[in-house]
């Protein structure tokens, strides 16, 4: 066992977003820009992020390495918030949403290219067949969750009241963004 199979850094910002929730810091300009991502607005909203977070985190973070698992969690997180209110296309929300979207956005791809791969050597009469089915199971949840995400963005469907869309669907783009950067980087299998 390495260090990068103990998601040190998943667990770290977890217990990050929990302390920042618990203090309940004041809401100012430099407060805000430096913490938005982790604050969230209730109890509620902390273990819906915290549950993905932990989960998708935990996994990724296993699969890329601790330093770029940190990296990537810290630029996501801001990007995710702030791009919608550059380009116009939100406005100012806080928690790990984004952040959890966009690594919804690198899980789908990466267990589909996982989920084909063991497809192809697939032996039903063993476990590998019930792995397969509950990777199956996960990419189904994730892309439906996805897709929900984007018919809210268009407005297909409606957007809840208190949820930045604009943060979820930029975060979802960015992890997709993120896998094809791997891809052409290190190959499909490795991305």
């Amino acid at each position: 066992m390495t260090i990068d199979d103990v998601p040190g850094v998943t667990f770290a910002l977890a217990v990050g977003m929990g302390a920042i929730h618990m203090a309940s810091p004041a809401i100012t300009p430099l407060s805000y820009t430096a913490l938005a991502p982790w604050m969230h607005a209730g109890v509620d909203h902390l273990l819906n992020n915290l549950l993905v977070f932990t989960l998708l985190g935990a996994w990724v973070e296993r699969r890329l390495g601790w330093a770029k698992f940190l990296f990537v969690s810290m630029v996501m997180a801001y990007l995710a918030l702030y791009l919608p209110i550059v380009f116009g296309y939100g406005e100012l929300s806080r928690g790990a949403s984004g952040l959890t979207m966009a690594l919804t956005g690198y899980a789908i791809l990466a267990l589909l290219v996982t989920f084909t791969e063991q497809l192809e050597t697939l032996d039903v009469g063993t476990g590998e067949g019930l792995f397969s089915f509950g990777i199956l199971l996960v990419l189904v949840y994730l892309t439906v969750d996805a897709w929900q995400t984007v018919q809210r963005f268009v407005g297909v469907e409606p957007r809840p009241d208190g949820v930045a869309v604009s943060a979820h669907l930029t975060g979802l783009v960015l992890g997709m963004v993120w896998f094809g950067w791997r891809m052409v980087r290190y190959g499909l299998t490795d991305a």
